[in-house]
């Protein structure tokens, strides 16, 4: 029997831990979803402006302009999509927020490019996996090409290339859908379905679909705060 009494231990001692991590990361993760929840819609709606605009500006053959709008995508995905949320969902403050995604957008040294990385990883996404259709790392790029290529074109007057405006847009595109989009997902957002970060779907059992309606919340721009 002592040998029995020991494992009902490990069970229970084992059930209790997984209830606490599961609360820690329900509770992590609240701030976050009601972050996203309220500004989703306007923050994909300026990020999704950069993208298209970015598409013709290269149609048109302005490719320095349409590389300082992918650009502009990119770093407001970051910021807002990315950083800001995820950093108060680690209950630090905004100002803390704010501080990180200027180091993270700004950053020189190889400490401030991991910032991006470390905090995703906390949030089991691996940026440093997600890859352009040449194979090459798409956070590499950013932060080795596009913003070098984009501060040399505004601060230095240098002529930008076509590619480099696409390769600013694909960076974007992969950011969007690679990154973005499974973490959304994984917040229990329900974008395929609504279309919008403010209305997110309840699960239904099969034999009740409409049993409970969505869950619909007031859409706010970050930008007018």
């Amino acid at each position: 029997m002592p040998w029995d009494d020991h494992e009902s231990d490990y069970e229970r001692e084992a059930a209790m831990e997984e209830f606490l991590n599961e609360e820690l990361r329900r509770i992590a993760e609240e701030p976050v979803f009601y972050y996203l929840a309220c500004y989703g819609d306007a923050i994909e709606a300026r990020v999704r402006r950069c993208h298209d605009q970015a598409l013709n500006l290269i149609e048109a053959g302005f490719f320095g302009a349409a590389l300082v709008r992918a650009a502009a995508g990119i770093e407001i995905t970051i910021r807002f999509f990315l950083a800001k949320p995820l950093v108060q969902g680690a209950f630090l403050s905004d100002d803390w927020s704010q501080l990180i995604s200027q180091k993270i957008l700004n950053g020189r040294t190889v400490e401030d490019r991991e910032l991006l990385p470390a905090i995703l990883r906390n949030w089991k996404v691996d940026i440093t996996s997600v890859k352009l259709s040449d194979g090459s790392q798409v956070w590499e790029q950013i932060v080795g090409n596009v913003w070098r290529h984009r501060n040399n074109y505004v601060h230095k007057a240098d002529e930008a290339s076509r590619d480099e405006a696409i390769l600013a847009i694909n960076c974007l595109e992969a950011l969007l859908s690679q990154v973005v989009d499974p973490l959304a997902l994984k917040l229990g957002f329900t974008r395929g379905q609504t279309g919008s970060w403010s209305v997110v779907a309840v699960k239904n059992p099969p034999e009740f679909p409409n049993l409970n309606p969505p869950r619909r919340f007031t859409s706010r721009d970050p930008f007018e705060l």
